[in-house]
């Protein structure tokens, strides 16, 4: 009986060992899991962009109305570009910078820049 107490009490003294680390790995799954689907928002958003076509002012709009969304686990992701500037002389190319940043920290968790070609 003793022996069976004293196994028992060695098994949980090693469950509690290991509790910090399953903590952990939990953590970092979920951080993960956000990062992946911020990178994937910002990989849509750079085909959503260059889907409207050659002409500026249809991605100076694009980039300017984008709604928050969210992760699998309810983290609220907003995604955004920087300001489009348009070129004075055409054909040129325009610089876009997409990013998504989490809404409750405001921390940036993926960004991609591409250059567009535009006819005018």
């Amino acid at each position: 009986m003793i022996e069976v107490v004293i196994s028992m009490l060695l098994l949980s003294l090693l469950a509690i060992a290991f509790l910090p680390m399953l903590v952990t790995s939990l953590r970092v799954s979920v951080s993960n899991s956000t990062l992946a689907s911020a990178t994937q928002l910002v990989a849509t958003q750079m085909e959503s962009i260059r889907s409207r076509g050659t002409t500026c002012e249809p991605l100076r709009a694009h980039a300017a109305t984008l709604p928050p969304l969210f992760d699998p686990h309810g983290r609220s992701l907003q995604p955004g570009f920087d300001p489009i500037t348009c070129p004075a002389t055409y054909p040129a190319t325009v610089k876009v910078r997409a990013f998504v940043s989490e809404v409750s920290t405001g921390k940036t968790l993926a960004d991609a820049t591409t250059s567009i070609f535009v006819k005018d």
